[in-house]
């Protein structure tokens, strides 16, 4: 009677463990889905960033803006405004400003003949006191180097987009899509590479939207096939000329080379 309660005993043992490794294997059978899930959607996921949206180079193709900085609390002590700083400029109450109002900060330099001039947005900024002829503003998200005189735009919520790096495609054939040149580079550097910005010759006109990717091509020698040695992302678009960040490359990218159209 003992042995045969000590054998049931054993058996139930035994079952209650192939059931529990029963139960661990489902339990990592369901966290290898989750995970295998997980990777489907990381494959995509926001292609701009606030960096990129807010804080990079454009063609401004415009007149100059007429809401500029002309002074900051803090002039005597540096020259640079960072976040929660204060500074002044040049319109008021009864050039129409708000409390609340929000702005972009952007510095307008060297000119591209026949396009514009090369901008660097600032950041953002935010009106927080009004007189007449001047208001006080503060400086909400900067990125970096807010200046007196710089100049202030309207600020415009830009969505992200959605997507993943399409990689540099060599099957495109010269012709067979819209086609441009890279015309400035934000470097100190004649090259950018992943994560650098630059400025391309197609815009808004041509019909390049925000999120659209761009094969980069090169000539290495003019008896030679073209080569594909970037992917880039558009970043902002004006009427001829657009914001681009390289995603991934295998050269770095120089001016003058081509940039496509998928």
């Amino acid at each position: 009677m003992k042995k045969s309660l000590l054998i049931n005993i054993c058996l139930f043992v035994l079952c209650g463990l192939v059931l529990g490794l029963m139960l661990i294997q489902d339990g990592l059978r369901a966290q290898e889905n989750q995970v295998q899930k997980a990777r489907v959607f990381a494959e995509e996921y926001p292609l701009l960033t606030d960096t990129d949206l807010y804080c990079s180079v454009l063609v401004w193709d415009k007149g100059l803006p007429e809401v500029q900085i002309i002074g900051s609390e803090r002039e005597e002590e540096r020259a640079m405004m960072v976040d929660a700083d204060t500074f002044y400029i040049n319109k008021g109450r009864e050039d129409g400003m708000e409390i609340g109002q929000m702005f972009l900060a952007i510095e307008i330099g060297q000119p591209i003949p026949q396009l514009g001039y090369i901008a660097q947005k600032k950041g953002k900024v935010r009106i927080i006191r009004l007189e007449d002829r001047v208001s006080v503003a503060r400086v909400e998200k900067g990125c970096g180097d807010i200046r007196v005189g710089n100049y202030l735009i309207p600020f415009e919520e830009k969505p992200t987009v959605i997507g993943k790096d399409q990689g540099y495609d060599s099957s495109l054939k010269p012709g067979e899509s819209l086609e441009g040149q890279v015309i400035y580079l934000d470097t100190d550097f004649n090259i950018v590479s992943t994560g650098h910005w630059a400025l391309i010759n197609l815009g808004a006109a041509q019909g390049l939207k925000p999120g659209q990717q761009l094969t980069v091509f090169r000539h290495k020698k003019a008896n030679l096939p073209r080569e594909a040695i970037a992917n880039v992302v558009v970043i902002d678009t004006q009427v001829n000329t657009s914001t681009v960040r390289v995603m991934s490359a295998r050269e770095a990218v120089e001016k003058g080379d081509t940039v496509q159209v998928k």
